[in-house]
């Protein structure tokens, strides 16, 4: 497991992602790490109940939570809340979780409003400007000014190992996104987007850790398994 320990100075209760360790934190789907999950939610002091997902479909849809729905951690599995990749609330205590194996799991939060989010940012997320879009919405939902929004781009793909299609490569530069030959840089495509929609370069914190050639977190691209990190954010 590793914390964002700059990103809760911010004001947030937990902000972490599992890794090998931790063991496979998927759930749903025919799948059930409950026990995974468990062990992982005790080092912030919180119930499998607590945490509330979405059913990611690599889109680009970012959705408020006012409250924890009923059932939303049952025991038996985290049921997904609705289709959606994004996730924000201000409603203090509540655990947020998206799952990923090489893409970028986005925190968000600005400490003025009190308001958090956490992305699930693929390559088709990015492709469509999740990130870009989740500012619009902590902005129209929250009210929260851009200026004091901090983000943190998670372990995922780095552009070190991220190889793609000639297609998708021509696609991302015809959007003017980084490209380095055949190689996506989520990173700073996610990052130059939060600034256009007028984050500050410097509230933008890249540990720059590759899920990929780092052998600490689970890889769909590396290991050839559907084994799950989980990103979790706790206001």
């Amino acid at each position: 497991m590793i914390r964002f320990q700059e990103f809760e100075r911010l004001g947030v209760s937990a902000a972490a992602c599992s890794d090998q360790s931790d063991g496979d934190c998927r759930v749903g789907e025919g799948c059930n790490n409950i026990e995974n999950v468990r062990r992982f939610c005790t080092n912030f002091g919180i119930e499998v109940h607590q945490l509330v997902q979405i059913r990611q479909v690599h889109g680009n849809r970012v959705i408020r939570l006012r409250q924890n729905p009923a059932g939303g951690g049952a025991e038996s599995g985290i049921r997904p809340l609705a289709d959606a990749d994004g996730l924000m609330t201000d409603v203090p205590g509540q655990a947020l979780a998206v799952f990923v194996a090489d893409c970028v799991p986005v925190f968000l939060y600005d400490p003025k409003r009190r308001v958090g989010g956490l992305l699930h940012a693929g390559r088709q997320g990015s492709y469509s400007n999740i990130s870009g879009h989740a500012i619009e919405t902590m902005a129209s939902e929250f009210g929260s000014h851009p200026a004091d929004v901090h983000a943190l781009l998670g372990p995922s793909a780095g552009p070190c190992c991220y190889e793609v299609s000639p297609e998708l490569a021509k696609a991302f530069a015809a959007k003017n996104l980084p490209v380095n030959g055949r190689y996506l840089d989520l990173w700073e495509t996610n990052a130059q987007q939060l600034t256009a929609a007028g984050v500050p370069l410097k509230q933008i914190i890249v540990p720059r850790l590759c899920t990929i050639c780092s052998g600490r977190f689970h890889s769909y691209r590396a290991h050839k398994t559907p084994a799950r990190n989980m990103a979790v954010l706790v206001l």
